[in-house]
């Protein structure tokens, strides 16, 4: 028989191996709330913040209250939201 033809193939003997191995699974995905205002009112801030953020949540309308961030940086990375993602209020603290 040819090699060539559909009938000398088995399922099992014509996938091709696995070349990567065992893959991890992803992490389920993380919806951001992102800031809607930020500011220096002049206080004392904890050590490391040097401002205050208010982020909020386009696909929920979520809003955060105001946040001590380190910097312009930390702000623009955005926090998760707590309604999409299911989060206590003890776990935005980056």
């Amino acid at each position: 028989m040819d090699r060539h033809t559909p009938s000398s193939q088995s399922g099992a003997s014509s996938r091709q191996a696995d070349l990567f191995g065992y893959r991890k699974p992803r992490a389920p995905r993380r919806y951001l709330a992102h800031m809607s205002d930020v500011g220096d009112h002049g206080c004392i801030y904890e050590p490391g913040n040097t401002c205050v953020a208010l982020f909020s949540c386009a696909r929920c309308g979520w809003e955060s209250g105001w946040l001590e961030r380190r910097n312009k940086t930390h702000v623009l990375q955005g926090v998760p939201c707590m309604k999409c993602n299911n989060q206590t209020k003890g776990s935005l603290a980056d």
